[in-house]
This record gives C-alpha cells, sequence and structure tokens, in this order.
C-alpha cells in the first residue's frame, strides 16, 4: 500500500513538474527585432524582471517591449511582414497578433493574412490590407488610419465594425463604440513613418543577423533549417557591407 502511494506522489510530481516546464517553455517568434535608434526595455515572458538593450535580439511570444525616450524600432518577420515602433510605445509580441498598450506603430503586411490581429485597450483590428498605424493614447483612446488596403476594426464594447481603406481612419475611446469614418492625408502618413531614418544600416544589420544565427545554432544546432537560413542571411548582410566599405 505505501508503495502504490508513494508511486502515485512520484507520477503526481513528475507530472506537476511538466505541467511548468511546458508554460514556461519560450516559444521563439518568427522575426527579428532591430533597433535603430534608442533602447528599449525587454521583459521577458513569464519574467518580472526587464532588461534594456540597444541591439537587436530574439523575441519570443509575449514577450512585452517598451520603446524609451527618442527610440525607434523595427519587428520583421520572415514573409517580410513589418512592424515600426515609435518611442514610448509599450506592445506585447505573439505568433499571430500584437497587443498595443499605448503608443503609435505602423504595420505592413505582405503574406500573413487575414489571421493576424492588432489589439488594444479598446478596439481590435483584423488585417484586410497591407500598410496602416495604430496610435494608443495615455488615455488609452486608439485610432486607425489605413494607408493601403483594408482594415476591419471592432470595438471591445458594443462590437460595432467600420471596414476602414485607404485615407480612412476610426477612433475608438475605452468602453465605448467606434467613432464615425474621417478622412486623412495619406501622403503625409507616408513620409512620417518612410524616411531615411527608419532605414536599417547595411553594416548594422549583418551584426543583428549574427546574433540570430549564433542563438538558433545553440539552440537547434548547425545543421537545422532555420540555422542554415539564418546563416545564409547573416553572411549575405555580411557580404553587403563589406561591398559597401570598399
Amino acid at each position: 500500500m505505501k508503495r502504490t502511494v508513494m508511486c502515485f506522489l512520484m507520477s503526481l510530481f513528475v507530472l506537476t513538474l511538466s505541467a511548468v516546464s511546458a508554460e514556461t517553455q519560450l516559444i521563439a517568434l518568427d522575426a527579428k527585432l532591430e533597433i535603430l535608434a534608442g533602447e528599449v526595455k525587454l521583459t521577458r515572458v513569464g519574467s518580472e524582471k526587464s532588461d534594456i538593450i540597444n541591439r537587436s535580439c530574439q523575441l519570443y511570444a509575449g514577450d512585452l517591449l517598451e520603446t524609451l525616450k527618442d527610440s525607434k524600432t523595427i519587428l520583421t518577420y520572415n514573409d517580410g511582414t513589418t512592424m515600426k515602433v515609435k518611442e514610448k510605445t509599450i506592445v506585447e509580441v505573439q505568433p499571430t497578433s500584437v497587443r498595443v498598450f499605448k503608443g503609435k506603430t505602423w504595420y505592413k503586411f505582405t503574406k500573413r493574412g487575414t489571421e493576424f490581429k492588432i489589439e488594444t485597450p479598446s478596439l481590435v483590428a483584423g488585417i484586410r490590407g497591407t500598410e496602416f498605424e495604430v496610435a494608443v493614447s495615455s488615455k488609452q483612446k486608439t485610432v486607425v488610419s489605413v494607408v493601403e488596403g483594408a482594415v476591419a476594426a471592432n470595438s471591445l464594447v458594443g462590437g460595432n465594425t467600420e471596414v476602414l481603406k485607404m485615407g480612412e481612419a476610426v477612433s475608438c475611446e475605452k468602453d465605448m463604440n467606434l467613432s464615425a469614418k474621417i478622412n486623412f492625408d495619406v501622403k503625409a502618413k507616408m513620409a512620417e513613418w518612410n524616411g531615411a531614418d527608419w532605414e536599417v544600416a547595411a553594416d548594422e544589420a549583418w551584426k543583428a543577423l549574427s546574433i540570430d544565427y549564433l542563438m538558433l545554432k545553440s539552440q537547434y544546432g548547425e545543421d537545422d533549417p532555420k540555422t542554415i537560413e539564418a546563416k545564409k542571411k547573416y553572411q549575405k548582410a555580411y557580404n553587403k557591407a563589406q561591398k559597401k566599405s570598399k
């Protein structure tokens, strides 16, 4: 009888450890973070501690990013989808969604399709197009502005929906319905997000890619397809930087 009880307790202990391990297991995002200016406060998923970083690193599902004053970053997914983040912005990154708690973000989608969503304290934006801005104020008011394609904005309270097309914007206060659609200057909005200061310098790009490669090599091994692909990207960027410096 005692032996049976001990076996049961040991089994329960092993299952508990497995559950804890599963809860804390990190899921790597198929994306890289590039810091163009300033610093970013990174709170790793499952941790209460934050680190201040000023160079690219691997991100995991549930990581929390806060761009500090005079900072800007770009998150680039493997399929080419990009998210630009301005200063004083807080976001949580997931494989098929981004939560914006405050600040300004810009998105350009390629192949991710309608399964990707942008969540804010007052609405959810479903992707039907390519380029748009999501801005969340300190009072949790959200404004979605579409530059190209279409975006379906849904208020969290009331559930009303607006499909926004090029040159259209909508706002939503926390715990309120969406406002009526308004028009904005598309060219001015594009200029705000596509200047030379948003370009990643070639001599810095290869450094970020080398970090990605080394981390994947350590985690999955030299012969893993993800490691091989990361090595190709790193070598290509390095060769480009070398040619530019000559």
